[in-house]
């Protein structure tokens, strides 16, 4: 009996396998002995070893590094050259000259402290996120104060003054403090000494302008609009200082113009606006039109880092005004790197606590006046002043 061998199994193949005695012992000799010698007479083809075809061919690739591990077949890889880190050239390695806090929750302590931002009477204020709360400081390091407490809004009240996490602090000419209450999806506001004036946002995926998903960096521009970098919902949002919209620019993707967890962001004295962009792993810098309302992808560059997409890898940047230079934190490499305004490499530093102590986390940074930088150390719940030499 030939069938045609057809290639699909159907009900009228199955009913002549079942119903013709000698199809039924064929099948019975391949599934008992696996010979399909007496299959082939039935179908009237040669099913001999050499002539063995009962379906398509097929090939199968195997990478040269698997072969390699399994048999001896001269398919070892040819080992490529690890680029070289175009940062590591410049590199100079910096001691603090001042520490301040260890981990607790008493005033001067931290719990993850993230980014920083220094006033205009050159006090610094630090968003203390695992406390909750936002430590004030005196130029010379000591203690002022600090206000906040734990408060989840998706689990009931959560008043003015308290905290989810917040992961950024920026300060106004006035004196006016602006706070990313990052997990309660918000934006504070309060006096210098901490005392609460206003909040405005929700949780949401951008659907209106202070429908934010974990805002993170903040930045204060020449006229005093605040800069909310949106970061899951990968956009940088404009409010004037009673969180007043003003307009909001980027979406996500990776043209010039679009993010992938913008985080840092920061405002030159020229008004050119610089974003993290993180997990494109490069800074943009951006345009505005005369009225701020319009911004222009003016040019990027490429950061060789920010590898990892975990929580801590978050970067903030500052542009120091002794300088004029870009400063960028690599958390998860313990590092910072400085550029110009062009996205020059001028140099990358490791921040040390002491001699061979090197800081764990560089989550924040923050640039004093006469150029010295705060690095906040999250994983050693410790903020940090360097000198540049």
């Amino acid at each position: 009996m030939n069938e045609g061998h057809s290639a699909f199994l159907t009900l009228e193949r199955i009913r002549n396998a079942w119903t013709d005695p000698a199809m039924r012992a064929a099948l019975f000799q391949i599934w008992l002995n696996r010979d399909y010698t007496e299959y082939g007479k039935v179908i009237g083809r040669d099913m001999s070893l050499d002539k063995w075809t009962p379906s398509a061919r097929m090939r199968l690739y195997i990478r040269k590094d698997i072969t390699s591990k399994l048999w001896n077949y001269g398919a070892a890889p040819v080992a490529e050259a690890v680029p070289a880190d175009p940062f590591d050239k410049l590199h100079i390695a910096l001691n603090a000259e001042q520490i301040i806090g260890a981990a607790g929750s008493l005033p001067g302590q931290f719990q993850r402290p993230r980014d920083m931002a220094v006033a205009p009477d050159g006090s610094l204020y630090v968003a203390d996120s695992r406390n909750h709360r936002i430590q004030h400081f005196a130029p010379d390091g000591s203690f002022i104060q600090a206000w906040g407490n734990f408060a989840d809004v998706a689990a009931g009240e959560a008043p003015g003054g308290t905290f989810y996490e917040p992961w950024d602090v920026a300060v106004a000419s006035d004196g006016s403090v602006f706070v990313s209450d990052t997990w309660n999806h918000r934006i504070q506001k309060f006096t210098a000494d901490g005392r609460f004036l206003q909040m405005w946002g929700y949780f949401g995926q951008g659907e209106t302008p202070d429908a934010f998903w974990g805002p993170r960096g903040l930045a204060i521009d020449a006229r005093g609009r605040l800069y909310v970098a949106d970061t899951g919902n990968k956009r940088i949002v404009i409010f004037e200082p009673d969180g007043t919209y003003v307009a909001q620019f980027g979406s996500a993707g990776l043209e010039a113009g679009q993010f992938d967890e913008p985080t840092g962001i920061a405002i030159a004295p020229d008004g050119l606006i610089y974003v993290a962009d993180t997990w494109n792993q490069r800074v943009q810098v951006f345009s505005p039109d005369a009225e701020g309302k319009a911004f222009t992808p003016l040019r990027q560059w490429d950061i060789r880092g920010w590898y990892g997409q975990s929580l801590d890898n978050k970067p903030y940047l500052k542009v120091s005004p002794a300088s004029g230079n870009v400063l960028v934190a690599d958390p998860e490499s313990n590092r910072i790197l400085e550029f110009t305004p062009d996205g020059a490499f001028v140099r990358g530093w490791e921040a040390y606590q002491s001699q061979g102590d090197t800081v764990g986390l560089a989550a924040g940074l923050a640039v004093d006046a006469e150029g010295g930088v705060w690095v906040s150390d999250a994983a050693n719940h410790r903020i940090l002043h360097f000198t540049l030499p």
